[in-house]
């Protein structure tokens, strides 16, 4: 029986489990690149309310677990398709021929956002890598350098080293910086209003360049 259908027949059953437990009933139970797992993790969270979406992000961030991180970049992704993006998920780890970014975003008016998860600002970011990424993607035709930015999110709301480490950088007007609990909160707000103005308000909030730590 896949994820899904677990969760149309039986959906308190599933309500109850944490989100590592929920990715062991998805295909091989284990996130990674070349497994069975993540594509029917990612189906199952593009069916769920978005209550499920903030309990399964808390979960990353709080009881971390084996592959927390992975399913923390499926779970900002799908947020990020609620806010009205094309989707297209990037690896969860980097090999030398390909591109290691998390995400590529894509607004209806083709500005299209990489994305960067990162649980914590403890460790320091470089920004240098990120950057690399982009110029990776601009140069593969993927994206253009006049329609791009860097989105980075962090699991925590005190994200000032990370605020000054980007002003301080070459990119301070090509990256955005943003906690999970803020990207959260704008889902809800795209959720409860339900109007395209709102919607592309919030992308617009995410795509404008400059630091923003979104509390």
């Amino acid at each position: 029986m896949t994820l899904i259908q677990i969760w149309k027949e039986n959906p308190e059953q599933i309500r109850a489990k944490r989100v590592d437990q929920i990715i062991g009933f998805a295909g091989d139970g284990k996130l990674g690149d070349n497994n069975s797992a993540p594509a029917e993790f990612r189906n199952f969270l593009a069916r769920v309310p978005g209550d499920l979406i903030g309990k399964y992000a808390n979960d990353c961030l709080e009881s971390a677990f084996k592959d927390s991180g992975l399913a923390l970049q499926d779970i900002v992704n799908e947020i990020a398709s609620r806010l009205g993006f094309k989707v297209d998920p990037g690896r969860y780890r980097g090999t030398k021929s390909d591109i290691g970014h998390d995400g590529i975003w894509t607004a209806p008016n083709n500005h299209a956002i990489v994305a960067e998860v990162k649980t914590t600002d403890a460790y320091r970011l470089p920004v240098e890598t990120v950057a690399t990424y982009r110029r990776r993607l601009i140069k593969a035709g993927r994206i253009s350098e006049d329609q791009s930015s860097i989105l980075i999110i962090v699991g925590r709301e005190d994200t000032g080293e990370l605020e000054a480490q980007i002003r301080g950088s070459r990119y301070a007007w090509d990256v955005r910086l943003i906690s999970i609990d803020a990207l959260l909160r704008l889902m809800k707000i795209r959720q409860d209003l339900d109007s395209p103005s709102v919607e592309a308000r919030i992308r617009e909030v995410l795509i404008y360049p400059g630091v923003h730590p979104g509390r």
